[in-house]
């Protein structure tokens, strides 16, 4: 072959690669074929044509069953969806991410691997049995209510402050690497055991209706709040939180309770019969 038509075929492929790259950009919304209906109109209801500049979508009134078509929107910096039948989202190529919230949808897994700037995540109401959010070191806002899940690893989540885990099926979890936590709530797992001891900033802490034998608490000196209805607490001492207002402990088999070291003490709740040093 002469060196010539080498040269033509190269200079072919180049521009068919290059017209290949161009044809899959997209400058205006208008030129995107959606699957979903409703994902369609939830995108054109925030008036932005060029889909390279969008930075939020919220679509949380409008039932989606698919979003395959998030691809087209990597300057996403705030996402809200929802969908009883949507069951798989690809955060993949919105790499801006920081803040998600896909809830009271079918989700049985979501991959944040590739969101490493992601600060708040909200997927309660979904299927999920396993989250990995070992690439998401800036969490500080998690909400995972009402899932499948029985175990969480937290440990490379450093700036976690508000959790809030309830109705699921947690057994134990390790707070040790957590030490800004703010609030926790784990009510209606099946906890056996919780250390939060390593966490002193901690101001709110419930874990009603679990299996929990013993709690302590006397690292935890900014506690105001303490919600331990429904477990299995034969004892409790809380003459370390000198901050806590609301203090409820019923249905647990307390035997005696001192809260002589809590003046700010306000509402508090233990069965009859419970001996109170007050």
């Amino acid at each position: 072959m002469s060196s010539h038509k080498q040269k033509f075929m190269v200079a072919t492929c180049g521009l068919f690669a290059s017209l290949n790259v161009f044809s899959s950009e997209v400058l205006d919304v208008n030129d995107i074929n959606f699957e979903d209906d409703n994902f369609q109109k939830c995108v054109l209801a925030q008036n932005t044509k060029n889909p390279a500049k969008l930075t939020k979508l919220v679509c949380r009134q409008f039932n989606i069953d698919s979003a395959n078509e998030l691809r087209y929107f990597p300057a996403l910096k705030e996402l809200w969806l929802s969908g009883e039948q949507l069951s798989r989202v690809d955060l993949s190529k919105n790499t801006e991410l920081t803040s998600v919230s896909i809830t009271k949808s079918n989700l049985t897994s979501l991959d944040l691997s590739g969101n490493p700037k992601l600060t708040e995540l909200n997927v309660s109401f979904n299927q999920i049995a396993d989250l990995d959010l070992t690439k998401n070191p800036n969490v500080t806002d998690l909400s995972v209510v009402s899932n499948q899940i029985e175990t969480l690893n937290l440990s490379s989540n450093t700036e976690l402050k508000y959790f809030w885990a309830k109705e699921n099926r947690l057994k134990t979890i390790d707070f040790s690497q957590n030490p800004n936590l703010v609030q926790v709530d784990l009510n209606s797992n099946q906890l056996l055991n919780i250390n939060v001891s390593k966490n002193e900033q901690l101001n709110k802490l419930s874990v009603m209706f679990n299996q929990l034998s013993a709690l302590d608490v006397s690292k935890n000196v900014s506690l105001t709040k303490l919600y331990l209805t429904d477990n299995k607490l034969t004892s409790l001492d809380v003459r370390h939180n000198p901050k806590l207002r609301a203090l409820w402990a019923t249905e647990n088999p307390l035997e005696d309770l001192d809260i002589r070291a809590n003046s700010s003490l306000s509402d508090y709740e233990v069965d009859e019969g419970v001996s109170v040093q007050e």
